[in-house]
């Protein structure tokens, strides 16, 4: 059993985040990348398969419900909590290099993570005008062999 979450809102729509984390040529685990999926506000799912869009962090917290004072420290707060969940990987299950939280965030601004994904995919990201994320990203998989 889950506990239902009311996810929060960015101009009426409902999203998740994605914390990317990765590891570096020596071992060490750091979140790559912070983005969002933002879903239509009649769908449960935010996916970017079912309709959801992929948006920066920062524009979609801009119009979040609760207050923009909070982003810088959920910004940091979800960065550490990518790490973390790496670090507890590697003490349970050896091989990953990267991880892909999904992150809900409810109308209190309390992050909740809904799944780990050990393969998470990259591809929704080549949506954005902005590609350093997605080249970010990239450049660490290749340091480990999954892009060429």
């Amino acid at each position: 059993m889950q506990k239902g979450i009311r996810l929060a809102k960015s101009k009426g729509k409902p999203f998740d985040i994605r914390v990317m984390v990765q590891k570096t040529r020596f071992g060490d685990w750091v979140s790559t990348a912070l983005f969002t999926k933002v879903g239509n506000p009649k769908k449960v799912a935010t996916n970017y398969n079912q309709g959801g869009t992929i948006r920066t962090f920062s524009k979609t917290m801009n119009g979040a419900v609760f207050s923009s004072i909070f982003t810088p420290q959920l910004e940091l707060e979800l960065k550490r909590l990518g790490v973390a969940v790496g670090r507890n990987f590697d003490r349970h299950h050896k091989g990953f290099q990267e991880l892909g939280l999904d992150v809900a965030v409810d109308s209190k601004g309390t992050p909740w993570i809904l799944e780990v994904n050990t393969r998470p995919q990259i591809y929704p990201l080549k949506a954005l005008k902005d590609q350093s994320l997605y080249n970010k990203i990239l450049s660490y998989g290749k340091q480990y062999g999954r892009f060429k």
